[in-house]
């Protein structure tokens, strides 16, 4: 797809990276065509105790419209994603964020069609949040439609395309997300204490509960090669999600600590008790390294009740 198809002035790309300076490069060489030009108003690339090579990079190509933000401790995902929208919507010019995380593709063809679609809602002055590609989850070879419910649910997905053009949602992955500007303005964002886990989530409710509409384009397929690993045999096989064991304590943690912010009610909170049971489950059963696992699970549990946040001890 050529430049000239791209123009892209009214969306900032945003990478999101920590220590990952060969796979950041490799997506701004993507994003530059053979003179070094792209098409976005602003390519930001949030970093964690970064190295310098991609700043040095940015100087020694000669890349423009780039900003390095380079953080001197580690922001984890979700204060680098409330910083990559921040920076973005500094910009007046920017009405989008097009969210990348540092192993995610610029999947041109996706993107047009987002773009497309949130700037069709825009002009019908409708209040979009986000538009997100269809998730096509490669290792379980289905599409993922977890967000249809605003439940915190375990993932659903399905072997056949949805039909139509798009369907709504309350929330989606970020990666490979289309983010308004506007709500940001309007003093929403995730919340970067959370550190990582959930912040998609919780973001996702918050732009809900202000009126701000998320849709997900059927036309914008993304590859997602999320995290997932079999465990099991025969008919008892089991696909469950494949994340360090220190991971287990935001996942607990930072369910809560969004289901309390957003004042969610019973019926979320009998679906969290539901996943604390599953994961308690799983952790005793199929998840390695049980000694240290089910502490962890505990902890999360408890600093999630009393809204303790920010990065823990691990990792």
């Amino acid at each position: 797809m050529s430049t000239e198809e791209l123009e892209y002035g009214d969306v900032a790309l945003v990478i999101a990276t920590f220590k990952q300076d060969q796979p950041v490069l490799n997506l701004l060489e993507d994003a530059f065509d053979a003179d070094n030009k792209h098409p976005f108003a602003r390519i930001v690339i949030v970093d964690s105790l970064g190295s310098g090579e991609v700043e040095q990079a940015i100087e020694d190509r000669g890349w423009e419209r780039v900003t390095y933000h380079n953080a001197d401790h580690n922001l984890g995902s979700a204060g680098n994603l409330a910083m990559r929208l921040e920076l973005a919507a500094q910009d007046p010019e920017v009405d989008w964020a097009y969210a990348l995380n540092h192993d995610g593709e610029l999947q041109w063809d996706a993107l047009l069609a987002l773009v497309s679609k949130g700037r069709d809602a825009l002009s019908k002055g409708a209040r979009i949040g986000a538009v997100y590609p269809l998730r096509y989850t490669t290792h379980l070879q289905k599409y993922n439609l977890t967000g249809r419910t605003a439940l915190p649910i375990p993932y659903v997905g399905t072997k056949t395309k949805p039909a139509g053009d798009s369907f709504r949602v309350y929330w989606a992955s970020s990666n490979g997300a289309l983010y308004a500007t506007a709500p940001v303005r309007e003093g929403l964002g995730p919340w970067p204490d959370l550190w990582m886990g959930w912040e998609d989530l919780g973001y996702g409710w918050q732009l809900d509960a202000h009126g701000w509409r998320q849709e997900v384009v059927c036309d914008a397929v993304f590859e997602d090669n999320y995290e997932y690993t079999a465990k099991g045999s025969g008919a008892a096989k089991v696909q469950i999600t494949d994340k360090p064991t220190w991971y287990a304590y935001y996942q607990l943690r930072n369910l809560m600590l969004i289901a309390k912010r957003n004042e969610r009610g019973p019926l979320t909170w009998s679906v969290i008790a539901g996943r604390v049971a599953l994961e308690f489950g799983l952790s005793m059963t199929l998840r390695p390294d049980k000694a240290r696992r089910i502490p962890f699970l505990l902890n999360g549990i408890a600093d999630g009740l009393s809204e303790q946040s920010g990065k823990w001890l691990y990792p």
